[in-house]
């Protein structure tokens, strides 16, 4: 049985809140602790996803992504990520709804200023989603181009690691109406 749409979004701003206090409360890093340009980037984040439009609710989201700073303000990320949107509105005329999930592959330009222990950026780029939408009647795939654009903010716990969240909004050609938007936390290791 799935929880209800107001015990989900309990759990998840819970999740969410926990884990910027402990960005917030923990020490700061030392002056030198910002890592030397070209250094590798991976990060894990977790968030929800929902919809510009009125057809699908929030749902669940995962993003891993390796990022490459090219300069000191520029960066290359690749991002693999999967998302699910729920139906909400009726769609057969068995009383179901059209359900949406998402496999995808984007490569993206990155702004990434930097500062003594806040790092905002601003990413945009392309990549492929295999989307598939199920519903009562059962279910169709189909893989389709897509555009992204966000923004975010990193707090350097440590030398090596970076607590931070970000919000992308991910245009889908094809099925999905409206834009999805996600908004994750998670954190980034620096090599």
């Amino acid at each position: 049985m799935r929880p209800t749409p107001a015990v989900a979004w309990t759990r998840r701003l819970t999740v969410t809140g926990f884990l910027f206090c402990l960005g917030a409360f923990a020490p700061g890093p030392p002056a030198f602790a910002t890592p030397p340009p070209g250094s590798f980037g991976f990060s894990m984040d977790l968030g929800i996803a929902d919809t510009s439009g009125s057809e699908y609710g929030s749902d669940d989201a995962l993003l891993l992504s390796v990022d490459y700073p090219r300069t000191g303000y520029a960066a290359y990320r690749a991002t693999a990520g999967f998302f699910t949107v729920e139906g909400q509105t009726v769609v057969t005329p068995s009383g179901g709804t059209r359900d949406a999930d998402a496999f995808f592959v984007a490569g993206n330009m990155m702004l990434t200023p930097r500062f003594a222990m806040l790092n905002p950026f601003l990413t945009a780029g392309v990549g492929f989603y295999s989307v598939r939408l199920t519903e009562d009647g059962g279910s169709h795939q189909n893989l389709e181009l897509g555009i992204n654009w966000g923004a975010g903010l990193d707090v350097q716990l440590t030398r090596h690691f970076m607590l931070g969240a970000e919000f992308t909004m991910h245009h889908v050609t094809g099925d999905i109406s409206g834009t999805v938007r996600i908004l994750a936390v998670g954190g980034r290791f620096l090599f």
